[in-house]
């Protein structure tokens, strides 16, 4: 089949592919600005480990090992701020009651060497802002009691960037997927022609003529 012969099955089509095609455009917009709006809070944390003082003049690799107790601490850090006991500590420090389950759930944590984030997320903004900075305020005051239990002496945790909320499905997100969705609508418009016009056995031009009788037309006689 050549490609004037798929082009005249789409042309032939056109009034469905265009239908079906607009129909999952208004569907995809009405989805993306009618589904659910997700918040997160996220904040920052850098660890670090203060080196042990320098004890006489011969090299003993400090920064090296300061460094790497750093990242095992922060790995340490990012499953205690996932954990249920924190996530009791968030509870009694929220100023309305949350279950611990739910902050443990809407919790996830990133690591990247030695900085850790902490994303709280949530349909509700303002609640999202308020585990994060109930977060922000445990480990403020409890996070000495965390590092005994994990048997650092010298474990040092700055929040390097406080709480802000942003809504996760933002508008290129949103506009994104609506044209992700109307391609498909179209992809499939398109597959739906050829296969209609695959079962219409109507002769429509000479080409049809001859693939259908096996012999060459020999004379047209013109619409008009």
């Amino acid at each position: 089949m050549e490609l004037k012969a798929y082009g005249d099955v789409i042309r032939r089509r056109s009034r469905l592919v265009s239908l079906i095609t607009l129909a999952t455009l208004a569907i995809a917009t009405l989805l993306a600005l009618r589904g659910p709006t997700a918040y997160t809070a996220s904040m920052q944390l850098a660890i670090s480990v203060i080196p042990d003082p320098r004890v006489g003049e011969f090299f003993k690799f400090d920064s090296y090992y300061s460094v790497l107790t750093s990242e095992y601490l922060a790995d340490d850090l990012s499953e205690v701020l996932k954990s249920e006991a924190f996530a009791n500590d968030v509870s009694q420090e929220l100023g309305f009651t949350l279950d611990p389950a739910q902050i443990k759930d809407l919790t996830r944590t990133k690591k990247t060497h030695r900085l850790l984030e902490v994303t709280v997320t949530s349909s509700d903004p303002e609640r999202a802002l308020a585990i994060s900075e109930s977060f922000e305020r445990v480990l403020q005051t409890k996070l000495p009691e965390y590092f005994a239990f994990l048997n650092v002496n010298n474990g040092y945790v700055r929040i390097i960037n406080r709480p802000k909320v942003k809504r996760t499905n933002s508008l290129p997100l949103a506009a994104a997927e609506i044209g992700v969705r109307t391609l498909a609508g179209l992809f499939a418009a398109v597959g739906l022609a050829f296969l209609l016009d695959y079962f219409d056995d109507r002769v429509r031009d000479r080409r049809g003529a001859e693939t259908i009788f096996g012999a060459p037309v020999l004379g047209e006689i013109p619409a008009t």
